[in-house]
């Protein structure tokens, strides 16, 4: 009896054994990107592309930020002497470049941010490729960036279905 329960025992390690050798063996790499971006000629191009789009913006809100304040200079310095016309109407003169000034900081983020997406997509997409490249000529199954980004999987089940069953978000 002894002896079948021994070896009963073997048989089902060699069993769960013979199923762990037989899966899929999983090979992971990771890289850095900002590292990698560096060291690309289109990472410096892109720098160099978006700084000077920046200077021009900076040189652009610099000038309405002068007109602005000669504006208000003026005013102050020749109030007492303006009509309440005159006033009411060097008042809305200034008020109205503020307010250009304020729409063009706002527009000019929102432009330096579409700007460096437009830039660092062409990067990236490039990057992407070069990854998809490497991962089948070498047989990864997943590659990350350090920063824990996936940028290459292998086709996998998709088991979002199965996380909304658990979490009770869908009933199937």
């Amino acid at each position: 009896m002894k002896r079948t329960i021994q070896l009963f025992v073997l048989v089902m390690a060699i069993s769960l054994t013979g199923n762990v050798f037989a899966q899929k063996a999983i090979k992971l790499g990771h890289f850095n990107s900002s590292e990698l971006i560096k060291k690309m000629p289109e990472g410096d191009s892109a720098q160099a592309e978006m700084k000077k789009y920046m200077e021009e913006l900076q040189t652009e809100a610099e000038s309405m930020q002068k007109e602005y304040q000669r504006l208000a200079a003026e005013y102050q310095a020749k109030e007492a002497q303006l009509s309440d016309l005159l006033k009411s109407s060097k008042q809305k003169e200034i008020q109205s470049v503020g307010e250009r000034f304020q729409e063009f900081q706002q527009n000019a983020e929102q432009e330096i941010q579409k700007k460096r997406e437009e830039l660092m997509s062409k990067i990236t997409d490039k990057i992407k490729a070069a990854v998809t490249e490497i991962a089948k000529e070498n047989k990864y199954t997943y590659i990350f960036e350090s920063t824990g980004i996936l940028w290459y999987a292998e086709e996998s089940e998709d088991i979002s279905p199965l996380i909304l069953k658990k979490l009770n978000i869908i009933k199937k």
